[in-house]
């Protein structure tokens, strides 16, 4: 503690005791003094020393329970104690380190080592603290790293569902043009009878729902699962390549998922954190085949194939693509924070928030490898049946 004194708390029923520890201590530290368990107790709770010199035999509550109470208090539970007895029974000695101490003085006793033993465990518990605040700062830092990159993940999924959202509606958007102009063609005409104006107001109304309900299904896929549950693994696919099925193919990109959507293969976890899980994937995959075209390392169709299998206690998914694979200087450290397989094009958060969610929330695996002119992930999730408890 520099430029202040240590806070020493001396404990025993004897005066004279406390009088030859006063004479040897107080130059060198704040002392603070106790004549009984009880009194200990509540001068450790007010004063807060950073050691407390602890005699065995006294009245009312000794050393030992006095020791074992001050071990349970979570206010003092971290402050070293060391016995000064005039016991020297090695049975005496076990019993004071079971109780919590940090050592053992016998009385009577060395100036010298005193002084020693006390400078020795005071460095001791310095560097305790020090290393419990590091370890809070550290701790502290990684809670707000990890916020930032959840907040990050979030915003680049929020993009990809902007983009999707764009191409589902690029379709009615324009069929609903074609029906405003149409409208009001026949109606300069003089064609624009009751039924006629019936029929059109039906087809607009229909197209108007589809992109009512696009956007109700990207808010659902938005929304983090409130609990663990049983899902149906291949659904959550058939799902995220429904909703992207438009952005896929302005890319020339076909997805196939070989396991059939009639097959439920079921698993316990997070549905929607998986879906988002999914989606990292499949846009990493589109992206490496557009890169790949851009390099003239392929020029036949994209192919993301997704094969869903299942065994006694797991359920094995792997997405493989043909976009040339990953580069040999990542790929160990692939799901690092900020490692990126898209240059300075990409975030390096997907994979790290994938692997998050597999790992960390679903108990799963998640892993990578190259294939021949591709890449493949490979997920392994908990297999679950339907009645199973969750």
């Amino acid at each position: 503690m520099e430029g202040t004194k240590w806070r020493v708390l001396i404990v025993d029923d004897e005066p004279f005791f406390r009088q030859l520890l006063r004479q040897l201590l107080h130059d060198q530290y704040n002392l603070s003094f106790a004549a009984s368990g009880a009194m200990a107790l509540d001068a450790a709770q007010h004063v807060k020393p950073d050691i407390i010199l602890l005699d065995i035999m006294m009245p009312e509550m000794d050393g030992y329970e006095t020791c074992n109470k001050l071990k349970v208090n979570p206010a003092t539970a971290d402050i070293p104690v060391i016995f000064i007895s005039g016991l020297t029974e090695s049975a005496e000695k076990v019993t004071a380190f079971k109780s919590g101490a940090v050592d053992y003085v016998c009385k009577p006793f060395q100036s010298d080592e005193v002084i020693s033993r006390i400078e020795t465990h005071l460095k001791l518990y310095n560097l305790q603290r020090h290393l419990e605040k590091r370890v809070e700062e550290e701790v502290d830092k990684r809670r707000r790293e990890e916020q930032m990159l959840i907040q990050q993940s979030k915003m680049a999924a929020m993009g990809e569902m902007i983009g999707a959202i764009a191409h589902q509606w690029k379709q009615p958007l324009n069929t609903l043009g074609l029906l405003m102009q149409d409208v009001e063609d026949t109606f300069n005409a003089g064609d624009a009878d009751a039924e006629y104006l019936k029929q059109y107001v039906i087809q607009g109304m229909g197209l108007i729902n589809l992109m009512s309900h696009t956007i109700d299904d990207f808010q659902n896929f938005l929304k983090p699962s409130k609990h663990k549950d049983i899902f149906d693994v291949t659904e959550a696919f058939y799902e995220v390549a429904g909703l992207f099925s438009n952005l896929l193919k302005s890319s020339t990109i076909e997805v196939r998922i070989n396991t059939p959507r009639t097959r439920s293969i079921n698993s316990t976890g997070y549905r929607n954190e998986l879906k988002q899980v999914i989606l990292n994937l499949i846009n990493n995959s589109r992206d490496a085949v557009n890169s790949a075209r851009k390099k003239g390392i392929i020029l036949e169709e994209g192919i993301i194939s997704i094969d869903i299998e299942e065994s006694a206690d797991k359920v094995v998914i792997t997405i493989s693509d043909n976009g040339g694979g990953i580069d040999n200087a990542v790929i160990d450290n692939l799901f690092d924070a900020y490692v990126s397989t898209k240059g300075e094009g990409g975030t390096g958060i997907g994979l790290y928030m994938s692997r998050a969610i597999i790992e960390g929330k679903m108990n799963g695996k998640i892993s990578a490898s190259n294939i021949e002119g591709g890449a493949r992930f490979t997920i392994e999730l908990p297999s679950a049946t339907p009645e199973a408890d969750i």
